[in-house]
């Protein structure tokens, strides 16, 4: 290349010279050689596209998994929930419900004494706040600056004033409730009175101020709150449950496994029973849980899949309307996860987990099927529907039948170190728990765990990876290209501005 040409080469890096000297489209001519280069580009981006479609949908069923296993399955592996107890009783006298561990029947409860707190209050008004005129009050000083008077209550030390401010009656009842005393004060501004109570009850709750020695204190307590400092006690309950007699400082209390808060004085029957909707509604929850599930790894696995409609450039898309965008991206998504390995392994799984057959601990062989929970046809994919009349009374009937058919866990495994719910022995519940746990695991090694993970080492993100550094590396290639052919013409421009300039010379010439 001569020097001219090296010359005008380098600066047609900083300048493009489109037409002038040739009156050729330059730009229209590049772009078009550009498009037709940049196709491999834009099928990579179809193919990126693609991939993260795929990736979204796993992530958004991984998502319902994760739900399904920490929402319901959890809760349906527990015992617990198959344990669940109503009790009847008169609420005027005691109010009750039922742990686990409550046997069904009835229970006589005869209470003859609430349990109280220890309580105290000024024996007449204390002046404590005036008036104004306005309606508003203002608290009077109880206690002047300087002024400092100790009490014992309960064996706790209480300083009452401070040498930089009046105290006034908010300020004595900030500082008894702050120092952990077991009691707590009160100021009813309609009574002008302080109140006290203890924070717990029965006999070995007090209000004791006998440890005060101070004079001032003491005459303070008696004259200025005009409280009597006697020790004042409070009662502990007492009631007898099925004729047994029963002592106890709280009016809460835990007796053959059911708790009971006694709320008055007299008789009342305590009717224990299988809680039926409870437990109905629990197995309904699931059941409505896994549909949701099923449903929608079935509806991906059969979608239909438009080979001709492939994922939109950016160019395509400045070219098309936002509704026509939209209803052509549901045609290229669609079918994304047709067939998919991963989701394939997991819904046959779930389904066989679902059929499966358990023996209950007094060796009834049980399935779904048997409480009244059974398959829909073959085209709904495996939804599960409810015999409301027939679960209710398997439950009512056999819960312990029903508790085994969820939870059952092989007491002897052949392998020692196998994990609940690994063993086609175990309860549905509790496979269900296993098999889903290892499909959430199998999703995110595919499609990696969404937006909360800091690096994607996915299948389909490393495939992602690979597919950016491609288009990474084409760019880089096509915009040297397109400098390339920009440079041609630049040449060209060049070489046919000197043809102009050597004709115009010529005929100058000849015309001379």
């Amino acid at each position: 290349m001569d020097p001219i040409s090296l010359q005008n080469s380098t600066t047609s890096n900083l300048l493009r010279i489109s037409g002038l000297a040739s009156g050729i489209d330059t730009d229209s001519i590049v772009k078009q050689l550009m498009t037709a280069a940049s196709q491999p580009l834009y099928e990579l981006e179809q193919q990126k596209q693609w991939l993260q479609w795929q990736q979204e949908d796993l992530q958004d069923i991984n998502t319902k998994l994760l739900s399904l296993r920490d929402n319901t399955l959890f809760k349906m592996k527990l015992q617990g929930t198959y344990l669940a107890k109503t009790v009847s009783s008169n609420t005027s006298i005691a109010t009750a419900t039922a742990g686990v561990n409550a046997v069904n029947g009835t229970y006589i409860l005869n209470v003859n004494q609430l349990a109280t707190a220890a309580t105290s209050a000024s024996d007449s008004a204390l002046n404590a706040y005036t008036t104004n005129s306005d309606g508003s009050i203002t608290y009077n000083s109880l206690i002047l600056a300087g002024t400092t008077c100790t009490i014992n209550l309960n064996g706790k030390q209480i300083t009452l004033g401070s040498s930089d401010k009046d105290w006034t009656i908010n300020d004595i009842v900030s500082a008894i409730n702050k120092a952990n005393a077991g009691v707590n004060a009160t100021y009813d501004t309609t009574t002008d009175r302080l109140f006290l109570i203890t924070n717990s009850t029965g006999s070995n709750a007090k209000i004791d101020f006998s440890g005060t020695t101070d004079s001032n204190a003491l005459n303070f307590l008696t004259n200025t709150l005009k409280l009597n400092t006697s020790t004042v006690t409070g009662t502990d309950a007492s009631f007898s449950f099925n004729g047994v007699n029963i002592t106890t400082s709280s009016n809460n209390v835990t007796v053959a496994g059911i708790n009971v808060n006694l709320t008055g004085i007299g008789q009342t029957t305590l009717s224990v029973q299988t809680d039926t909707d409870t437990i109905y509604n629990s197995i309904k929850s699931f059941v409505d849980a896994y549909n949701d599930v099923i449903t929608q790894i079935n509806s991906k696995l059969t979608e239909e899949r438009y080979y001709d409609y492939k994922p939109l450039t950016d160019s395509q898309k400045s070219q098309m309307k936002d509704s026509d965008i939209t209803l052509w991206e549901q045609k290229a998504r669609s079918g994304d996860l047709n067939g998919n390995s991963t989701l394939t392994s997991i819904y046959y799984s779930m389904r066989n987990a679902i059929s499966g057959t358990v023996t209950a601990s007094d060796g009834t062989k049980m399935t779904l099927s048997s409480i009244g929970i059974t398959t829909g046809q073959w085209y709904e994919g495996g939804k599960l529907y409810i015999d409301d009349t027939k679960l209710k009374d398997a439950i009512q009937k056999n819960p312990q039948e029903v508790m085994d058919l969820f939870t059952k866990l092989t007491e002897s495994p052949t392998d020692v170190n196998a994990t609940p719910g690994s063993s086609k022995d175990d309860g549905i519940a509790a496979r269900l728990y296993y098999i889903v746990n290892n499909g959430i695991n199998s999703i995110t090694q595919e499609a990696g765990g969404g937006q909360y993970q800091l690096y994607d080492n996915s299948f389909l993100g490393q495939q992602i990876n690979d597919l950016n550094q491609r288009m990474s590396d084409m760019q880089d290639h096509l915009n040297t290209l397109e400098q390339q052919y920009y440079n041609q013409f630049t040449q060209l421009e060049i070489y046919m501005a000197q043809m102009n300039s050597q004709s115009q010379w010529l005929s100058q010439q000849l015309g001379g």
